[in-house]
């Protein structure tokens, strides 16, 4: 820490070799580091050091502006207890052969991070910050889908971006959302992410939707698309049972 406190700014790499570990190794310390610490702050490719709230985009300069995704941020810290539980019930589902395809969102990036070393997958990715979190996964072939880039969100978004989608058929697809309500469906806050998701539901045979029990009752702005009998929701146990039990009426449902 003291490392980072002084260089203020120091990748990836540098802090793997300063202490004689692997890359991966070193950058789930930095990710423990941001947790414990306010003064450490993890950016694509490695951490910066802050040294209080006000003075945050000053110390951390213009790298700040394309990687901090501080809406990202907050949302990734809400509910993480829910969003771990429920990767991980999401990763169980996966089996070495299988072709996926991964939405953009704090719960799909705590899904990413669950998913085991021991299997042989390929993954399609929408959103650069999990492309990051597979990126040492020598097991998992990875396929970034491009679009124009959305720093804040770390989202791929964009008619390019939709049709590249739809040349490719995946056995599972991940999805989030913002909201989910019985008159709405499962909706969604950006128009433009809302037409990608719209695009992922039709490129797997199976799909599961990632959603933590804050959002069940809540209307974003956009549709993204009505209850499929077919379609999987997995949510964690905070769930009121009524909700529970109007859902199971309308889709597949897995408590984590």
């Amino acid at each position: 820490m003291k490392f980072i406190e002084e260089k203020k700014m120091v990748s990836i790499n540098e802090i793997a070799e300063l202490l004689n570990i692997s890359v991966v190794t070193a950058r789930r310390d930095v990710e423990y580091l941001e947790e414990i610490t306010p003064n450490i702050k993890k950016v694509r490719g490695g951490a910066v050091w802050k040294e209080n709230e006000s003075g945050d985009k000053e110390n951390i300069g213009n790298i700040s502006k394309d990687y901090l995704n501080d809406r990202f941020h907050k949302q990734s810290k809400t509910n993480i207890k829910e969003k771990k539980q429920i990767a991980l019930k999401a990763s169980a589902l996966l089996k070495s052969g299988d072709s996926i395809l991964l939405d953009a969102g704090s719960t799909l990036f705590e899904f990413a991070k669950s998913i085991s070393p021991n299997l042989t997958i390929t993954a399609f990715i929408t959103a650069m910050n999990i492309a990051e979190v597979l990126e040492d996964r020598e097991t998992i072939t990875k396929i970034v889908l491009g679009g124009v880039f959305r720093s804040k969100t770390t989202t791929m978004v964009s008619s390019m971006m939709e049709q590249m989608i739809s040349s490719i058929y995946v056995d599972k697809l991940f999805i989030a959302a913002t909201g989910l309500s019985y008159t709405h469906g499962f909706t969604c806050n950006d128009i433009l992410e809302a037409d990608v998701k719209k695009q992922l539901l039709k490129s797997a045979k199976e799909v599961y939707w990632l959603v933590d029990s804050s959002k069940v009752g809540k209307i974003s702005s956009f549709q993204i698309s009505p209850f499929d009998s077919s379609h999987t929701i997995i949510t964690d146990d905070n769930i009121q049972p009524e909700n529970q039990n109007e859902l199971e009426k309308l889709m597949n449902v897995i408590i984590a």
